[in-house]
């Protein structure tokens, strides 16, 4: 079947169909295989379902797998096999997976012609010698006891864990093992079943659609192996049990982890007694290595179901359609009795022996244990003074997951405001990885240790390849405080340009710098301001189609001032969204006329990616590429740790051999053992679980509802922002956009009450900053959006008109 008649089939039929291998000549393989890879030797055929598989042992002993993809196996799902293989070698060299052979000319695949003249993709692979774990029962003819199944649920584990940080494009749109599509294929397969199944079937049929439409797009997700069963680990069963290896990489999906999880349950449980105790013993050897929420048991039974179905009705689709069996069809009925024994109990029994990595939340423990608010603000002021607290009554927060945080009475709050916990609040993995490394050992960096370099390589593949040397330190304003050393140790001059209403820090140096914090009349003579590109109320606005290049001529201006005062021009620190002045975002051409303004006058161009940085736009890692510039120096903290204290400058090595001829620089706990162990940890989440994207897409579905919120208040003046960080100004009137202050601050309390905590910010206190975790969903969205129309509606009519 060729392409274009891949085309006009029914997409169900084109789903199912994906599955089938070529059936290629083995000495047409042969001979490609040996000029491609210049390789030779014997030759024996292995099964496979969607590829067609050989055994190719070398004259040396050298092993090999010979893999032909079908015709329907697009080119890039080949390549992101590939790639996860490589990553999973480099992250956990000791797992046992194939390793790829390139060809000679050093490509990672080749190509065969089929008889008909069609270019099937080839790859080989090591060969991973072993028995599969179906051969090894079925010749021993023994079940699994509680040690084996922990020690193949740590595996999968383990392997999920591997493959967290992996993000290679590719990922297969469309596949037949997909839990997601389970539902739809199940609609077509049921008729193929056998009569013992058919009914059970049927009635699965609406609660799995429920599951996998509605609760599976709000699980923890990335790229997952989806194929851990019997078939594909190689075992030994005496006289030890143990995993030898893991084949066929050609089910990986991007999904939630609790499907990966699903798929070992599904397809292990039949070699013991009772289905339900197998699944416990598979879930707790799998959370040694890869933490489960409360939110991933929930679903596991129906997801298992789903699983076993899909099982069932695709080998009965292959009988009657005459595709080639595999091993499955022996195990139809040992499926079929784990349906009937799975749907015969409630999703609390199936998990009752499966405690999630954190437990849940007890209301009477936390009401146990609650001093009463006023006494415990009382005993903080007399410790801590008269510090600032958060809202008109200050909350005391004991817990927080993902998106959310809880009070000590058990309240839940949608945290919108929080990027300190980019990746959701105490993210299992991170805190894994924290606990791991903090009971191992916890040092500086004057030793040597492989996760600091391994954490600033990562990084540095994300930036311009001229910023190579790295200084890991703590907070972003002990990175912007080096910041402006390094400018002055580099230019000789003192002077620092910022925007007015801005905020860089908190250090002796970086005070100055944050002009939200003090009277700006009392700035030091080195310290220059220059407006913020504030679009909507600034001096140039929308439809002014030179602002850009007008707020940047301020730069001109202050270095003109800095020069009469003898301070000279060092360097220009700039946020790529100005977050104190209310999420702002310039004009797409403003951050390059700023730094060639700065450049002209001998300063360094330093980048605050505090609040942007690590994907928050939803476009792209660093909020400063999205105006295609490159900066001298850039800073980085708050989401960088995911609440751990982790921070970094990164530079042009000349400038920071500058700084240290001229004294150096050493920070104790900047990128200690456990810091690097949690930025690398933060990292694999970040990307593995496709975090930049889920910040387009909700962002994206946050806008439209503030877009429409625009549209139907008048109190609402205008929006502002990008990806998940988003500024609603509201103002008395909205002609002469005077700020409505009062009724800011009204809603942000508003919110609270209805349990959804934003902030007020901006330079006349009138704009609700939305600044929510990654995670935030589209449920997300829509409870913030209600909870902000709800509070815009109840504003006092006394508070609509006042401004001070």
């Amino acid at each position: 079947m060729n392409r274009q008649s891949h085309s006009r089939q029914d997409p169900i039929e084109m789903l199912l169909a994906s599955i089938a291998a070529p059936d290629l000549p083995q000495e047409l393989v042969e001979g490609r295989v040996a000029a491609a890879y210049g390789l030779n030797g014997s030759w024996r055929r292995l099964g496979g379902e969607r590829e067609q598989n050989f055994r190719l042992v070398t004259a040396d002993g050298a092993q090999f797998v010979v893999k032909v993809a079908s015709l329907a196996e697009p080119t890039e799902s080949l390549q992101f096999q590939i790639d996860a293989l490589e990553h999973v070698a480099a992250i956990d060299p000791g797992f046992p997976v194939p390793r790829v052979r390139r060809t000679l000319a050093g490509a990672p695949m080749a190509d065969v012609a089929d008889e008909a003249g069609r270019s099937h993709a080839l790859r080989v692979m090591s060969f991973l010698p072993g028995q599969t774990l179906l051969d090894q029962i079925q010749a021993s003819g023994r079940s699994l006891g509680a040690p084996e199944l922990m020690t193949l649920g740590a595996m999968s584990g383990r392997l999920a864990r591997a493959l967290q940080g992996f993000y290679g494009g590719g990922a297969p749109k469309r596949m037949p093992w997909d839990l997601k599509n389970a539902p739809r294929l199940l609609e077509r397969l049921h008729v193929h079943m056998p009569e013992r199944i058919k009914q059970v079937a049927l009635a699965l049929l609406p609660e799995l659609s429920t599951v996998t439409t509605q609760a599976l797009p709000k699980l923890r997700a990335q790229v997952i192996y989806n194929d851990f069963h019997e078939s594909n680990v190689l075992a030994e069963v005496d006289p030890a049990f143990g995993v030898k290896g893991v084949i066929d990489f050609g089910d990986m999906v991007y999904g939630p982890v609790a499907q990966d999880l699903a798929v070992a349950i599904a397809s292990l449980i039949h070699w013991t007694p009772d289905p339900v105790f197998a699944a416990t013993r598979l879930a707790r050897g799998y959370q040694r290595f890869m933490p489960l929420e409360a939110d991933d048991l929930a679903v596991l039974r129906k997801l298992v179901l789903a699983r076993l179905l899909l099982q069932v009705g695709i080998v009965s689709y292959q009988s009657v359609t005459n595709v080639p069996g595999t091993s499955l069809d022996d195990l139809q009925t040992l499926y079929m009795d784990a349906i009937e024994r799975i749907a015969e109990v409630t999703d609390a029994a199936f998990v009752a022996g499966m405690l999630a990595s954190v437990v849940p939340f007890s209301t009477a423990a936390a009401d146990a244990r609650a001093v009463p608010k006023p006494t415990l603000l009382k005993q903080r002021e007399a410790v801590l003074g008269k510090t600032y607290t958060f809202y008109n009554e200050p909350l005391e927060l004991v817990r927080g997951r993902g998106s959310k945080v809880y009070d000590a009475l058990g309240t839940e709050y949608l945290d919108c405001y929080n990027n300190v916990a980019n990746l959701g609040h105490c993210h299992p993995y991170v805190v894994d990885a924290l606990t791991r490394q903090a009971s191992t050992l916890n040092t500086n960096t004057r030793y040597l240790h492989a996760e600091i370099v391994r954490l600033g390589e990562r990084l540095s593949a994300t930036l311009p390849s001229h910023l190579d040397t790295w200084i890991f330190v703590c907070t972003g304003s002990e990175a912007n405080d080096l910041a402006v050393r390094m400018a002055r140790a580099v230019t000789g001059k003192e002077g620092i340009v910022v925007t007015e209403n801005s905020y860089h820090g908190n250090t002796s140096v970086v005070s100055p710098l944050s002009l939200i914090d003090y009277d700006a009349r009392d700035r030091p003579a080195w310290v220059e301001t220059v407006p913020p590109p504030n679009l909507y109320r600034g001096l140039y606005r929308l439809g002014d189609d030179d602002a850009g290049y007008k707020y940047a001529g301020h730069i001109d201006d202050a270095a003109q001032r800095l020069k009469e005062k003898g301070e000279g021009f060092a360097g220009l620190l700039t946020d790529s969204i100005f977050d104190a002045n209310g999420a702002l975002v310039p004009p797409d051409d403003y951050l390059a006329r700023a730094y060639s303004a700065a450049r002209r006058h001998g300063a360094l161009t330093i980048a605050d990616e505090v609040q942007m940085g690590f994907a928050r736009s939803g476009t792209h890692m660093w909020g400063f590429q999205a105006f295609d510039v490159e900066p001298d120096i850039v800073t980085m903290g708050k989401p960088m740790g995911n609440g751990h204290p982790l921070a970094a400058l990164v530079t042009r090595r000349e400038i920071a051999a500058t700084l240290q001829m001229k004294g150096g620089y050493f920070n104790t706990f900047g990128g200690n053992t456990v810091s690097a162990a949690v930025g690398n940890a933060c990292l694999d989440v970040l990307w593995g679980e496709d975090l930049q994207g889920n910040a387009r897409k909700n962002g994206g579905i946050l806008k439209a509802g503030l877009d429409d919120l625009l549209k139907r208040h008048e109190l609402v003046g205008h929006i502002q922002g990008r990806g998940l960080f988003l500024g609603v100004e509201l103002v008395t009137d909205r002609d002469t956009r005077a700020p409505a202050k009062l009724a800011a601050r009204w809603v942000r309390e508003r919110m609270k009450a209805l349990g959804v905590l934003v902030s007020s910010t901006g330079p006349f206190g009138n704009i609700i900053k939305i600044r929510p975790p990654l995670v935030f969903s589209d449920s997300d969205a829509a409870r913030c959006l209600e909870a902000l129309e709800t509070a815009l509606e109840e504003v006092p009519f006394h508070l609509r008109s006042a401004t001070v």
